[in-house]
């Protein structure tokens, strides 16, 4: 008759048989590791490649210099590499690296036919991730290790660990951070007329800057196994020792269960499965991530609300009783501000009171607008002989703020000398601007051109701009180009200070010297 502790033994190593991963070309208990930089014979005689030493005495580290020269893995490995990651479902690689602070690098790459990527494994230095970029079913995918901290400059020993559905990446002896796999990428893999390369990115700039040592795929091994062989776990004497390593962080293949029982050991079983009970652990690793992760932002957000408490309680300090607060500014009660020429507010006991300025009659038929003021003015009428009617407006030169308008009429010089300007300019103010907004500057309409700096012979005439449509605020922007523009223009002739001396009508020509007398006429155009 069978004992129950037979049976209980003969259980456990049918357990332990069945769930141990095989290779298609490997003894089950056999492990196989692929060091990149040999299988692809990358050594001092490799154009663009120099030898530095690393953390391991026993092997060199490399840094490239010609990417375009590294080879790619041998076909026969390659191909069976693919073999082994999708037979196994996942992989480990392991690398040594010191990367150049905040620079985006490929560790590995796999190229398919066409050039087209199959994955690609990229260190990212400014967003401080480790990406995954990998083709599905004509689909590119994209998936991130979070605050991995590599790119500094200084030696990280990493291992990536892809089981399943799942994927881990530990820096040193610390899981760093984990996810879930939508879709295995190595179930798509194909190495016909595909190529393996370490650090050469297969786009222009993800070339890896830095120093790489012992990158190498390894397979029929555990996490626990290559956690040990790091220094990180101690060999597990007895079961207990062994499944607290294994449940501290550690995800180790299903197959190492019950590596390290020296003895025969009474196993009690559940209703759940070896793979389910796996899963659970996997899922609690996950919600402890994901908790650890809302602690910081909890913790990030506290101390947020006591900057902002705190700043609260410093401005409430400065209110004095009634103030008001109007476009970025503090008024006190009573106080009295314009917002544009027509409008005028009163703050009183924290309450804005806007109203409009109220203009007396004019006596004209035709006020005119002057720059500045809100009320029409009767101005000196001007003859309009020789002029066409002035045009419409045009549009307000700003969205918001004091801007311009203007508007034109043209000179028929055969009938009058139209005394007067050919164009008009006044103000406007379409809305008013919100002063907490930056805002780059704006040039106004050109001014009309200035009279001729001479009264006769020839001068300069000039016109200017304003940088105020609208004003640039909040370290905006000044306005491009220049602000006046200057020309020449021509008056008649000038006249001889005396006239001609009788000698003038001989045959000797005298020469009265002509002095032209420059007088300046100083333009003001105003402008908001």
């Amino acid at each position: 008759m069978v004992r129950n502790e037979d049976l209980r033994w003969l259980l456990s190593l049918m357990l332990v048989l069945g769930t141990r991963s095989q290779s298609v070309d490997v003894p089950p208990e056999e492990e196989v590791t692929f060091d990149l930089f040999t299988i692809s014979n990358v050594n001092r005689q490799t154009v663009g490649v120099k030898l530095f030493r690393g953390p391991d005495r026993n092997t060199p580290a490399f840094r490239f210099n010609r990417f375009d020269q590294i080879p790619a893995a041998p076909s026969e490995k390659f191909q069976e590499i693919v073999r082994l990651m999708q037979y196994q479902e996942g992989f480990i690689l392991v690398a040594s690296l010191r990367q150049d602070k905040k620079s985006q690098g490929t560790l590995l790459a796999i190229e398919g036919p066409g050039y087209k990527r199959q994955l690609e494994i990229i260190s990212n230095g400014l967003a401080n991730t480790l990406d995954f970029q990998y083709s599905v079913e004509r689909s590119q995918n994209l998936v991130s290790f979070q605050d991995v901290d590599i790119a500094d400059s200084q030696w990280k020993n990493i291992t990536i660990h892809v089981n399943g559905e799942n994927a881990y990446l530990y820096v040193g002896c610390e899981l760093a951070d984990s996810f879930i796999l939508d879709d295995p990428f190595y179930e798509q893999l194909t190495s016909t007329n595909s190529k393996l390369y370490v650090a050469k990115g297969l786009t222009p700039g993800k070339n890896f800057k830095g120093f790489l040592q012992n990158v190498q795929f390894i397979f029929g091994s555990s996490m626990v196994d290559i956690l040990q062989s790091k220094g990180c776990l101690q060999p597990a004497e007895d079961a207990s020792s062994h499944e607290s390593q294994e449940f501290s962080g550690a995800v180790p293949a299903i197959k190492n269960d019950l590596i390290g029982h020296k003895t025969n050991k009474v196993v009690d079983f559940c209703d759940h499965s070896c793979s389910d009970i796996g899963n659970m652990f996997k899922e609690l690793h996950g919600l402890r991530v994901l908790v650890s992760n809302l602690a910081d932002g909890l913790v990030k957000v506290t101390e947020e609300n006591v900057i902002i408490r705190d700043v609260l309680e410093e401005s409430l300090k400065k209110v004095r009783p009634g103030q008001c607060w109007h476009s970025g500014r503090l008024f006190d009660n009573k106080e009295e501000w314009t917002v544009d020429s027509c409008t005028k507010c009163t703050c009183q006991d924290f309450s804005i009171i806007c109203r409009r300025i109220t203009c007396p009659p004019v006596s004209c038929a035709n006020p005119s607008f002057t720059e500045g003021e809100c009320c029409p003015s009767c101005l000196l009428k001007e003859s309009e002989d020789g002029w066409s009617p002035w045009s419409e407006w045009t549009e307000c030169s700003v969205s918001c703020g004091i801007g311009t308008q203007q508007r034109g009429r043209s000179c028929d010089p055969t009938s009058s000398r139209c005394e007067g300007p050919s164009i008009q300019t006044k103000s406007c103010q379409p809305a008013e601007c919100d002063k907490r907004i930056r805002q780059d500057g704006g040039w106004s309409h050109w001014s009309p051109w200035s009279p001729c700096s001479v009264n006769c012979g020839d001068g300069i005439t000039t016109r200017i701009r304003l940088c105020n449509s609208p004003v640039p605020q909040l370290d905006g922007e000044d306005c491009q180009g220049n602000g006046r523009e200057t020309k020449q223009c021509t008056k008649a002739p000038c006249a001889s200070k005396s006239p001609c001396p009788r000698a003038c009508h001989n045959s000797r020509l005298h020469t009265v010297p002509r002095t032209t007398l420059f007088a300046p006429s100083v333009w003001f155009v105003p402008w908001p």
